[in-house]
């Protein structure tokens, strides 16, 4: 059976606004001087981004720290983009769901436990897991190989990022979301839950 390695922000949670939100925050109090365009930090680990701006502000834990403490504050305001019992179907019926993210264990286990969602997943795998960033294949083939993981795999994204550490680790890339990932990606759906009907409507 077909196992589904999906990005978590703006694939799976609409995280998007609150972690741009952070960022524009933690750039403003370190002044740091003109915060990127989030689309080309998304995917990308936290403590990566503010690495660039050693020469600015040294300190890159204390950077890292204050904008996922930013973030986390408003986590209750997040909502969810996937529909989560189109993911009950497709793991009763025998997929094997994954997730694989740039973003901090304690966040992502917030938000899951905050929607009752940890059940769904056979495994989680974050920024604290592994070392290059997306579009490095290393998160997903990471996962793969932690979770001993055979048979037909794809992977979900919604980020230029993630689509490219998908295309780099050999994984079929279905693309969600985002407009700007439609022509790099194998497949692309507006929104997620359209594709999952449609593997639910494979069987």
């Amino acid at each position: 059976m077909c196992s589904l390695l999906f990005d978590f922000d703006g694939t799976l949670f609409d995280t998007d606004a609150g972690h741009e939100a952070a960022y524009l925050k933690t750039f403003n109090a370190f002044n740091l001087g003109e915060c990127p365009s989030y689309e080309t930090l998304k995917g990308i680990k936290t403590i990566d981004v503010f690495a660039r701006y050693q020469g600015v502000f040294s300190d890159t834990p204390k950077l890292a720290q204050y904008k996922s403490q930013t973030y986390q504050a408003n986590l209750a305001e997040v909502k969810t983009l996937v529909d989560l019992t189109l993911l009950q179907q497709l793991s009763d019926r025998g997929f094997s769901l994954y997730i694989v993210t740039g973003g901090s264990r304690k966040s992502i286990d917030a938000l899951l436990d905050l929607h009752q969602a940890h059940h769904l997943f056979n495994g989680v795998v974050t920024a604290e897991d592994y070392g290059a960033s997306k579009p490095d294949p290393e998160p997903f083939l990471h996962c793969i190989r932690n979770f001993d993981i055979q048979g037909e795999v794809q992977g979900i994204e919604d980020s230029i990022q993630g689509i490219q550490s998908l295309k780099a680790a050999h994984i079929r890339a279905v693309g969600v979301h985002n407009p700007a990932i439609e022509s790099l990606s194998d497949v692309f759906y507006p929104s997620i839950n359209t594709y999952l009907t449609d593997l639910i409507q494979a069987q």
